[in-house]
């Protein structure tokens, strides 16, 4: 059963969610509040404020600024066991050629969270004075998920980088690049494998 924002559950009183403001949304879950036994466990969906994130020197904004989220909380003996599932689409400059780009990007992320461990895999960095800070995980979570290159398509061709022009939008009229002489050599033999004939050096034997 979802726990409710504000800590009412629908069947009556709990003490099992906590609501650190107004609006509703979900940013840190006060952990001592959470009254659940060991191996109890509770779901919390709420909004979850996600920050704009800096991604390859890029400013790129998540939409909606606070998605819904679904939070798993379960007791273990001597700690806290978390997952965190949500989507949201990113909006930022493409790598190649600065125009808009979006991506949707969904994401399943576990913590652990141990009473007094000095394993990092058992310590999660997202505890703090006994509360989950649940915004700056998502954000995180986020960017994990994030592909490595975000571009507005698979197809981008890019800017000039002579002139700076988008090639999307034509040619920009500037030289071919000057080919570099030392690349020669694997170029021959990319072209060599692709046709599956052998090297050069295997020619006599």
């Amino acid at each position: 059963m979802a726990g409710s924002v504000d800590g009412r559950s629908p069947h009556g009183p709990s003490r099992g969610t906590d609501r650190p403001g107004r609006d509703g949304q979900l940013r840190r879950l006060e952990l001592r509040n959470v009254d659940v036994p060991s191996g109890g466990a509770r779901t919390f969906e709420a909004p979850v404020p996600i920050d704009p994130i800096r991604f390859g020197g890029q400013a790129y904004l998540p939409e909606p600024g606070a998605p819904e989220l679904r939070l798993d909380v379960v007791r273990v003996a001597s700690g806290w066991h978390f997952r965190l599932r949500g989507a949201v689409a990113v909006h930022g400059p493409c790598w190649r050629c600065l125009e808009p780009a979006r991506m949707d990007v969904a994401f399943d992320a576990t913590e652990i969270a141990m009473d007094g461990a000095d394993d990092p895999e058992l310590s999660s960095l997202y505890v703090d004075d006994d509360a989950l800070e649940v915004s700056d995980w998502a954000r995180d979570a986020v960017v994990e998920a994030m592909p490595a290159v975000m571009v507005c398509g698979d197809d981008c061709a890019g800017l000039c980088p002579s002139c700076g022009a988008n090639l999307n939008e034509g040619p920009c009229g500037c030289a071919p690049a000057p080919t570099d002489s030392r690349w020669a050599a694997l170029a021959e033999l990319a072209e060599r494998l692709a046709r599956n004939e052998p090297s050069a050096a295997g020619d006599g034997e």
